[in-house]
């Protein structure tokens, strides 16, 4: 069998989902390649081996892919023929193209449930022409209106009231006019969200994270911390444990997968949406747990075993945004008295300059007990500022 560090990774994508990709397989010696426009992306802060061009430029893919023997991605908006035609012609692509077809498309994604007994929220979709009729005809007052292509970090999803759509539509704002269209979804306030991570081994084997809890930045719809372990029982853990290997198992391909669920006050459980790659839900895994969602990807694609799963201690992550008030290059402000504080990991990606709510990094918090963790991470929220140079 060819040695794994002997196997080069092609990447679509250098940001750093990627980056650290690199890091967690640096200690074995694991070989890279990406592709990115920027040629200064946070990839390249750790690897040279780059193919500059966009993600949607299949000549730059077959570029990418003929230095390499298995093909990923880190983020979903890329040019899915490309990876089909790189099947076609027996290149490793994981997870395959036409997990990315449903994925790409939330209106898929939510039928895909649907045709597969998947617990999803009531929905339906619509096109631009006729939202507004589907909007007088959807029973709830507020609803959730997503755009079925093209969103991504909260963009391109709104929590809105009929009256609110009807504002909307009156300014002719382009929030509402998107061509792929769009998915009307029921909105259930109160819910507890969670993310469970699975893998998916190129021999069929599936492992899964134990589930976290998100929390939510209401103004730039991003996570802004997750805990785990979660606060739900233990059945509901475990209940969220096996819909999300269902789903899963249902792509029926090896992969990476971050299954995000939403938990009602009935105790009912419901995937929101999926993605096939590492995920903000899983960075604390990097410490916290025996085997980081990074070197599980690593593994899936070198066709190694998979990793242990577990959880070592209570762990909390918080994203680091760009201000709303603050463009440019930038600082971190008391930073010596954040790192004196013990239990803190601190993951810059590399981004040379801010923009509001523009993820630049994250923090990872391990204690002893959860209240520890939640204290120490409100004391660094506190504490580190994001400021202009």
């Amino acid at each position: 069998m060819e040695q794994s560090n002997k196997i080069t990774i092609g990447i679509l994508g250098g940001g750093q989902l990627g980056k650290m990709l690199f890091e967690a397989g640096s200690p074995l010696n694991n070989r890279y390649r990406f592709l990115e426009s920027s040629p200064d992306c946070p990839a390249s802060l750790v690897c040279n081996n780059q193919v500059v061009g966009g993600l949607m430029d299949a000549d730059k893919i077959e570029t990418l892919a003929e230095g390499c023997d298995v093909i990923s991605y880190e983020i979903e908006h890329v040019n899915i023929d490309a990876l089909r035609k790189l099947e076609e012609n027996n290149k490793s692509v994981f997870p395959k193209s036409n997990v990315l077809k449903t994925i790409q498309d939330k209106g898929l994604q939510k039928q895909f449930y649907r045709n597969h007994n998947i617990p999803t929220l009531d929905f339906i979709l619509s096109t631009s022409a006729n939202l507004q009729t589907s909007v007088e005809r959807w029973p709830d007052t507020k609803f959730v209106l997503k755009h079925r292509k093209g969103g991504y970090d909260g963009k391109g999803v709104q929590v809105i009231t009929k009256s609110q759509y009807a504002e909307l539509l009156s300014s002719k704002d382009d929030s509402i006019n998107n061509d792929s269209g769009f998915v009307i979804e029921k909105f259930v306030p109160e819910v507890t969200e969670v993310a469970v991570i699975v893998g998916v081994a190129q021999d069929g084997t599936i492992t899964s994270y134990d589930p976290c809890e998100m929390v939510f930045d209401p103004k730039s719809n991003l996570m802004d911390y997750l805990i785990a372990p979660s606060s739900l029982s233990q059945e509901i853990n475990n209940r969220c444990k096996e819909i999300a290997t269902k789903v899963v198992r249902s792509f029926d391909s090896p992969g990476l997968f971050a299954v995000e669920l939403f938990i009602d006050d009935n105790d009912d459980v419901f995937v929101n949406e999926i993605a096939p790659r590492p995920h903000n839900s899983g960075h604390h895994t990097i410490e916290s747990c025996i085997t980081s969602q990074y070197e599980q990807l690593n593994r899936i694609l070198l066709n190694q075993p998979l990793g242990d799963t577990r959880l070592m201690c209570p762990a909390a992550t918080c994203n680091i945004v760009g201000p709303p008030d603050v463009l440019g290059e930038y600082i971190i402000d008391n930073l010596d008295e954040i790192l004196s504080i013990s239990g803190v990991y601190i993951h810059m990606y590399g981004k040379a300059s801010t923009s509001p709510y523009r993820k630049l990094g994250h923090f990872t918090i391990l204690s002893e007990t959860k209240e520890e963790v939640v204290n120490k991470m409100k004391q660094v929220k506190e504490l580190l500022k994001i400021k202009s140079t």
